[in-house]
């Protein structure tokens, strides 16, 4: 159900709401921009079918009500040119909604509107829980921008039916950087937070950092770097540039609040001349660093976000929280394990700047995803859509037939016509050699394809590449219980699966928990 009875525009209406997760599924953030300064930061909720369809009134049976906090931003937050220099004013609004019942639906007006928006709650950790969420990279402004990202008015508009889907509708999105494309311009992320509003206002928004949010010049933005990083992560052998063009995360963090699971997460208004509650831990503390690394828990899945913009070498203070947060999931309560970022360790020709950045990132990383058995990544960045075949070390996991319980961890079968890989007979199973010692892959998703303009993707590729699609669209991702995730690629345009593989639990996958 869509929000009902949109109101005239007044200096205090809410516009650009947006939702997003809190620490657990008791809370959520509402987030959102008004005209004026001094208007009330506030929202009133209360669960769907006790108030017969009337507006909500604060201190009513069963309604209630969380007081937040509103900030100034403007130029004057940006780290360089031309985001510096390009005035204008927002006035943002956040409040957290508290002591939800996990997986209900609720009803909640934002102050200054009698519009009537529907939310669902978040739901605990759960191994045997079923949901679908939704994943894509490089999406863009469909409205302000729309030469530069031909793709996102398509994009948005199947993301409006998949969220309001009678059957299965879509829980999460998570956007995995190249949000807006504004590079400096606040008039683009204007048009793109209204776009989002329907969809972001009706399921959590969550988000990773890309190049265009954070990308800026050396010795230009140290002091409002929201990350607290003392500096841009420009290292030699990458092609890591001003790519944001003055905002060095800024925007991003202040627009997104994104899960802390700490002390931080508590909403306070931030002193004058500070990033809000958003970053700040670079400097060697193994904490969240929302939203540059952050995690959550989602039903049976924990869903693990990091920053390829800022230092994942294992001496960073990123990598130390990652290595952190890996070995801390319960599989037996979320047993499948997804990792999100922007920037992709795989990378298919002709990219050769990204390939070489991607190797970086697996030689830092690779060998601790892999340790951990991270089931799957989503990346963006590469302007196309492909994934890899069950991987490790740029090597394929040898695999068996289907229904086999020898093999370790995960089968693999892809519907894809353009599936690549040779001898596969409906599926296969990671590999076990006759001691039984198995290996373990992780297929990559690459999706940065939601709406900028595509890439090139040669026909002559690596082993590891198992299907590849030229066409606009978005990951839609069902994870069925503990044992079965479906990924299906869906034409923005068409709306038809484009690509689709099963990954499931086998036998022994399943017994692994019981063995802790």
């Amino acid at each position: 159900m869509g929000p009902m009875s949109e109101e005239p525009q007044s200096g205090c209406s809410p516009s650009q709401v947006h939702i997003a997760l809190g620490r657990d599924a008791t809370e959520m953030h509402v987030s959102w921009k008004t005209a004026n300064a001094n208007c009330p930061s506030e929202v009133t909720f209360r669960q769907a079918g006790s108030g017969d369809g009337q507006l909500l009134r604060a201190g009513a049976p069963g309604v209630s009500n969380a007081v937040g906090y509103s900030f100034l931003l403007s130029e004057r937050d940006m780290c360089s040119e031309p985001a510096a220099s390009n005035e204008f004013m927002l006035y943002l609004h956040r409040a957290k909604m508290t002591n939800l019942v996990p997986s209900s639906e609720y009803e909640y007006q934002v102050a200054g509107s009698s519009t009537l928006r529907s939310l669902r709650s978040g739901v605990e950790p759960h191994p045997e829980h079923s949901f679908t969420f939704l994943a894509f990279g490089d999406m863009g402004d469909a409205v302000h921008a729309a030469a530069k990202s031909p793709g996102a008015a398509d994009t948005l508009a199947r993301l409006q039916q998949e969220v309001d889907a009678e059957q299965d509708p879509a829980s999460l999105i998570l956007h995995v950087g190249d949000i807006s494309y504004a590079n400096g311009d606040p008039d683009i992320w204007d048009s793109f937070m209204d776009g989002i509003q329907p969809i972001a206002s009706r399921v959590p928004y969550m988000v990773a950092i890309g190049n265009h949010e954070y990308g800026y010049r050396k010795g230009s933005g140290a002091m409002v770097d929201p990350s607290g990083a003392a500096g841009p992560y420009q290292p030699s052998w990458g092609n890591f540039g001003p790519d944001s063009r003055g905002e060095c995360g800024v925007m991003t963090a202040r627009r997104f609040h994104m899960p802390q699971h700490s002390s931080q997460d508590d909403l306070e208004q931030p002193a004058p001349g500070t990033n809000a509650d958003a970053g700040g831990n670079a400097a060697g503390d193994v904490r969240p660093n929302a939203p540059f690394w952050y995690s959550f828990d989602y039903g049976s899945v924990h869903f693990t976000v990091i920053s390829t913009e800022n230092d994942l070498s294992p001496s960073s203070s990123q990598y130390a929280w990652l290595e952190k947060d890996l070995a801390a999931v319960d599989r037996c309560a979320t047993p499948w394990l997804v990792v999100l970022l922007h920037r992709p360790l795989y990378v298919v020709y002709p990219h050769k700047s990204n390939r070489e950045v991607g190797a970086h990132l697996r030689a830092s990383i690779e060998d601790l995803l892999q340790q951990h058995r991270v089931d799957l990544t989503v990346a963006g960045h590469v302007h196309s859509y492909y994934r890899t075949c069950p991987v490790y070390d740029e090597a394929c996991i040898p695999g068996f037939d289907q229904g086999s319980e020898d093999g370790d961890d995960y089968f693999y079968h892809s519907s894809s016509s353009s599936d690549r890989r040779s001898g596969s007979r409906g599926g296969s199973e990671y590999g076990c050699d006759g001691d039984g010692n198995c290996k373990h892959g992780i297929v990559h998703f690459t999706i940065g394809s939601a709406g900028h303009k595509l890439s090139e993707v040669e026909r002559g590729q690596e082993e590891w590449l198992a299907a590849s699609v030229q066409r606009y669209g978005f990951g839609r991702f069902r994870v069925e219980g503990s044992d079965r995730l479906v990924a299906e690629y869906v034409g923005s345009e068409s709306g038809r699966v484009l690509d689709s593989v099963e990954v499931r639990a086998t036998a022994k996958r399943q017994a692994m928990c019981r063995k802790e």
